[in-house]
């Protein structure tokens, strides 16, 4: 079934999308209000939405240095326990921002939501999630809230997906959901043929190939999060609040030409 989730043996009827919010996204003051517009525009259309979260800004940053100022080398699993503190905040302000546009909506924060993963403590990959939760939160809400970059390994010891991981949260989450799109939500309206910031003449692209997007991102997406998804044949979006921005998939070449996303060339299997 495209799109769709099995929560308690019942399979939902609404596509599900993955929306990930990045920290500058949220920094604004009022970057969570954009983003539950966001999440509420595709409410509207009859979807069900998973919204994966960054800390806040410079959050993630602010603790590391306090946490070096103490001891340079903070244990691993501490440092995770830690900078989780500022997802999970990051969970609890979209959550509250959509009570206020009357979103049905649940929070999972990493307590309540846990994604497995494998490799070192600071730059660990994701091979598991609790998608029976994940699946039946879906069956009653209508958005569901949850932690990027945070997980944990099969100790139990706090982990992180390294710089950028909630790019890797939202394409793992989107593949292991069937989501009808996974959109990557920046503070640039896609991908640029240049760094918009240096050079006035950079192009929007509609289109880039994994490989391309590697090449020309300019670090926009997470490049771990690139690999997964071609690995996995899934395409994605990188966009702004509202914009259209750039297709991330098997097109042939990178294109300025605005088109639809091309339609899987794979079945994905349902949970």
């Amino acid at each position: 079934m495209r799109g769709g989730v099995i929560a308690c043996g019942v399979p939902t009827s609404l596509p599900v999308v993955v929306l990930k919010f990045g920290s500058s996204v949220l920094s604004p003051p009022d970057g969570y209000s954009r983003a539950a517009d966001e999440v509420a525009r595709e409410v509207g259309k009859g979807h069900r939405v998973v919204a994966v979260v960054s800390a806040m800004g410079d959050t993630t940053d602010r603790l590391l240095e306090k946490a070096r100022s103490l001891a340079p080398t903070p244990p691993a699993a501490l440092l995770g326990e830690l900078l989780a503190t500022g997802e999970d905040a990051s969970v609890a302000l979209l959550s509250i921002a959509l009570t206020k546009e009357g979103v049905n909506v649940v929070s999972l924060p990493t307590e309540r939501f846990r994604l497995q993963t494998h490799g070192a403590l600071g730059d660990a990959d994701p091979v598991d999630a609790d998608m029976s939760t994940l699946a039946a939160a879906l069956s009653t809400h209508d958005a569901v809230v949850l932690s990027g970059f945070v997980g944990r390994d099969a100790s139990g010891a706090p982990s992180l997906l390294g710089r950028g991981g909630s790019d890797l949260t939202a394409l793992f989450l989107g593949d292991a959901l069937n989501a009808s799109e996974v959109r990557l939500v920046k503070d640039v309206d896609g991908v640029y043929s240049e760094d918009p910031k240096a050079d006035e003449r950079a192009v929007a692209l509609a289109h880039v190939t994994w490989d391309e997007m590697r090449r020309i991102g300019g670090g926009v997406v997470q490049e771990k999060a690139i690999v997964f998804a071609q690995q996995r044949g899934r395409g994605f979006r990188v966009a702004s609040v509202g914009g259209r921005g750039t297709w991330v998939g098997p097109t042939a070449t990178a294109s300025t030409v605005s088109t639809e996303p091309p339609a899987p060339d794979r079945a994905f299997p349902a949970l």
